[in-house]
């Protein structure tokens, strides 16, 4: 939290700021640096994201942004409030240049027309970069201060202020933490976007071995604050079956934990598989998601089955035998390994999660 503090004071302190990704864009380092692009952007900083080209599989985040590149030192922006540009001549002259603008008829307004730096200012941020040696062959120069963010054991901590999270399964996390430590507020739908399309790239879709119970609750958290999971898996993960990606992301939606229970659960109605294209059996991929992300926790799936009576059905996940020895004894259902698939014909979901919250 002390450096955190330590970047969020060199950041106000900073009117123009780049943040420059990996160049290889290792892991999930440009969507974790467009993710901070968009926050401070927002903030009303003058920021600049250094990055040659738009890697395909994320252009659906672009959102008509010009993202800008190191190669230029300036730019000129037009707000062209109606006034449609057709053409742009420029002439150089002896001691300058001239622009031309042909327009369809209106006028352009001088105080529309403003001239930003591009040069690396006063702040450089870098993202899954371990050595100065390559930020110093990319930029060809020393930025006064830098803020370093990695999760590469290797990094040299060559910042001014290193945020440095080996065991982080994401760059997307380390920057979610840190904003969260800023303000909640800055979660607006481009950053969340963002930033749970980095999870997913940096967890390699939540199978990384360092996931932990916190990747599920920022994920979760990114989708309640507008990030669309369908979207985001369906442009970055087409070959994955499209449907369980979907009631996965219902879940993380749906969500809740009762930390005294040590149990995580959810209550699935039947617009939720309507709505995501899905059946029951897709959720095979997310009960495997939530045995990794919740090793320490028992879980409960509860929603209602077709058919011509009503039907409560459910699936308990637990490493704890006599937990799993209490809902057998009091649910029809069968045991494999450490996951119990059980029904039940008197009782709907809410009143099965609250008899299994007492019996645990």
């Amino acid at each position: 939290m002390e450096d955190f503090k330590k970047a969020k004071k060199i950041i106000e302190q900073s009117k123009n700021i780049s943040i420059l990704p990996s160049p290889d864009f290792r892991g999930d380092s440009f969507p974790a640096s467009l993710g901070l692009f968009y926050s401070l952007k927002d903030s009303r900083k003058n920021v600049n994201l250094l990055v040659g080209h738009f890697p395909e599989k994320f252009k659906f985040l672009k959102e008509g942004q010009t993202l800008l590149s190191p190669q230029g030192n300036f730019l000129i922006s037009i707000k062209t409030a109606g006034t449609k540009i057709s053409q742009l001549f420029y002439e150089k002259r002896k001691n300058g240049l001239n622009l031309f603008l042909k327009t369809n008829g209106e006028e352009l307004k001088k105080e529309n027309i403003a001239l930003h730096s591009l040069r690396f200012g006063d702040l450089l941020i870098t993202l899954g970069i371990e050595s100065f040696k390559r930020v110093k062959e990319f930029l060809k120069e020393k930025p006064i201060i830098i803020i370093n963010i990695d999760n590469q054991l290797e990094n040299e901590n060559y910042g001014t202020v290193n945020l440095i999270e080996v065991s982080s399964p994401s760059l997307s996390e380390i920057v979610f933490d840190f904003l969260i430590s800023i303000d909640e507020k800055l979660f607006k739908e481009r950053v969340t976007e963002a930033l749970l399309a980095g999870i997913i790239q940096g967890t390699r879709n939540f199978q990384s071995l360092k996931l932990s119970s916190q990747t599920l609750q920022k994920a979760s958290f990114l989708t309640e604050k507008g990030a669309d999971l369908k979207k985001i898996t369906s442009e970055t993960l087409p070959e994955l079956g499209q449907s369980s990606l979907n009631l996965f992301g219902e879940i993380l939606q749906k969500l809740r934990v009762s930390e005294d229970k040590n149990l995580g659960w959810v209550i699935l109605k039947k617009g939720d598989f309507l709505r995501t294209y899905s059946t029951p059996s897709d959720l095979v991929f997310s009960l495997e998601r939530l045995a990794l992300i919740l090793p320490q926790k028992d879980f409960l799936i509860l929603w209602e089955s077709e058919g011509s009576e009503p039907l409560t059905r459910g699936v308990f996940y637990s490493q704890n035998q006599a937990s799993l020895r209490k809902i057998l004894e009091n649910f029809e259902g069968g045991q494999k390994g450490n996951g119990i698939l059980f029904s039940n014909k008197n009782l709907n979901c809410q009143k099965v999660k609250d008899k299994i919250l007492k019996l645990i």
